[in-house]
């Protein structure tokens, strides 16, 4: 309902009627308690003393997480404000790597903040744009005063210690450092330097259940979760000469609709002789090259699996076009889809190729080879729920160590850099003369939502809130000390973040400060929302008639 400007107040209904609709601080409102709720299931997440979260779906199948990353996705939220919320995690997600849960945090405490704000009258538009200037300023001070540089051939304690700190809340503490050590092995090999291009899809991730996490192992090559195809065929090939094939070893099969009519017997016999000449025909061809080891991405019939067997040659089909591309760049071998036109040059080398039983499973390990491109961890634990973790975690870290080794710079971690910028902004505020009361009331009030990462990390183990955080704010006063000062949650002190090996990707910490703030900023900018009715096929998906469980789109609820 509304009125047309000069008809003497006339309403006008310009919207359906089954159309909800809330305006001016309920809307905002609202959506400030929808965010700030999603914000406080990921909080007590945060840290290497954080809880988990047992998701459970509508089939039952059950995740048990505390990555931020994946609780968010997880969740089925209904409340637009929270979708917003999520959809921010996952930018973050995408850009960073990590720094999820730290984003849902921080974009909650501004909300939380901007809300003390509005009851003192303040305009939100005021708040937003002060909100911006605090965002540009801290990005600022960041990268000026916070990041250090460094040698990725050189520094590689310091690499290993950044991926270390992005494991710290997701695996058990004695199992870090070799997770760690794995992922910067991994990211070594899959860098390139020319292009400054770490690309992890050169990177394979393999779960297999049995033993411990400390069983995990990289190999410098490609780990293939298939079998060779014929028990006769060699399980361990040395200096092997390998071909990738995409096509099929066998004769092709005739369409459902064809029909073939055969006078007698013998003409089924010279039908199956023909079949058999083909096939050796094309197996020749792989004879005459002295090929060791062949990956078919399709099939590969048995009368040619007994010629391969018969000559000594190591077979797997139906492989993966991911493993394929990854056998490529490991081995040097060029996938080609005839054998009419396999080569001397399409074909590649690997010092070792051999099968393998892991688990219950038989697998392929191609190593050894002269320049590998490619590398495979792979994932050992006591059951599906450690290694999906583990895998999880692990992605964590190739991530941060892609950051690092991309842009080369690093920050301090443990909320070094949240309790520094509190300082810097405060004075910024303090000594801008172009900024208004109401601004520099609103900068300080970011500066304090900023603190709400050292204190869910404090709060995460237990400590005394109060205390510990005046004591982390106190150590960062000194300008020249300012930012080597976090909350190691792993010990309970506030810390030399330097000397602890606490340090995060730049890339991280700049976009978890970009993405809260201009998530909150989003949120606070809506004032009126207008929703239609949902289908009667969607009702009851997110509670009666709307968005919350009450009908209510302004409750916060999702």
């Amino acid at each position: 309902m509304a009125y047309a400007p000069g008809t003497s107040q006339i309403p006008v209904l310009i919207l359906k009627e089954d159309t909800r609709r809330e305006r001016g601080k309920r809307a905002i409102y609202g959506n400030i308690n929808a965010a700030r709720a999603v914000s406080e299931i990921v909080r007590s997440t945060l840290g290497p003393r954080g809880m988990n979260k047992m998701l459970v779906d509508s089939l039952g199948d059950i995740i048990i997480t505390n990555d931020g990353a994946t609780i968010l996705d997880e969740l089925d939220v209904a409340h637009p404000a929270a979708k917003l919320m999520v959809q921010a995690a996952k930018s973050q997600d995408s850009i960073a790597g990590d720094g999820t849960t730290s984003v849902a945090v921080l974009a909650g405490e501004l909300l939380a903040q901007a809300e003390k704000l509005l009851d003192k009258g303040i305009h939100p538009i005021i708040i937003v744009n002060a909100y911006k200037k605090a965002m540009d300023k801290a990005k600022e001070f960041l990268e000026k005063y916070l990041t250090k540089e460094i040698d990725v051939e050189k520094d590689a304690d310091l690499l290993i210690k950044v991926a270390v700190s992005s494991l710290n809340s997701k695996l058990p503490h004695d199992v870090r450092e070799y997770f760690a050590e794995l992922a910067y092995k991994a990211a070594k090999l899959g860098y390139d330097a020319d292009r400054n291009y770490l690309d992890l899809d050169l990177i394979s991730l393999i779960q297999k259940e049995g033993k411990t996490l400390m069983d995990s192992e990289l190999v410098e090559g490609v780990v293939i979760d298939k079998k060779i195809v014929h028990e006769e065929m060699p399980k361990i090939k040395r200096n092997a000469r390998i071909a990738l094939i995409d096509q099929n070893i066998e004769m092709e099969k005739a369409d459902v609709t064809s029909n073939i009519t055969l006078r007698d017997l013998s003409a089924l016999e010279t039908l199956k002789q023909k079949e058999k000449e083909e096939i050796e025909k094309m197996v020749k061809r792989l004879i005459d090259l002295n090929v060791d080891v062949v990956f078919c991405q399709r099939g590969i019939s048995d009368s040619a699996q007994d010629i391969m067997a018969k000559h000594g040659i190591m077979a797997a089909r139906r492989v993966r076009r991911a493993d394929m591309l990854l056998l490529s760049r490991a081995t040097g071998a060029k996938i080609v889809s005839s054998l009419e036109d396999l080569s001397e040059e399409d074909l590649g080398y690997a010092g070792l190729v051999e099968e393998r039983k892991v688990g219950e499973d038989r697998m392929i390990f191609v190593s050894e080879c002269k320049n590998p491109r490619a590398a495979t961890i792979l994932i050992r634990g006591a059951s599906k729920h450690i290694t999906d973790e583990a895998e999880r975690a692990i992605k964590d870290a190739l991530n941060v160590l892609k950051d690092v080794f991309e842009d080369k710079r690093i920050v301090p971690g443990a909320g070094a850099v949240e309790a520094a910028l509190y300082h810097y902004l405060r004075e910024w505020a303090d000594s801008d003369p172009s900024l208004t009361g109401k601004e520099k009331l609103v900068i300080k009030a970011y500066t304090d939502a900023l603190m709400a990462i050292p204190k869910a990390l404090i709060e995460n183990m237990g400590g005394d809130v109060i205390e510990l955080e005046a004591e982390l704010r106190k150590a960062n006063l000194d300008k020249e000390k300012r930012g080597h000062y976090g909350f190691d949650a792993s010990v309970g002190k506030v810390v030399n973040v330097y000397e602890a090996g606490l340090l995060d990707p730049l890339r991280v910490k700049k976009y978890v400060i970009t993405t809260a703030t201009e998530a909150a900023i989003t949120i606070l900018r809506i004032d009126d929302i207008i929703a239609s009715k949902p289908k009667k096929e969607e009702k009851g998906k997110g509670g009666p008639e709307g968005y919350g469980a009450g009908g209510g789109m302004g409750g916060g609820e999702f």
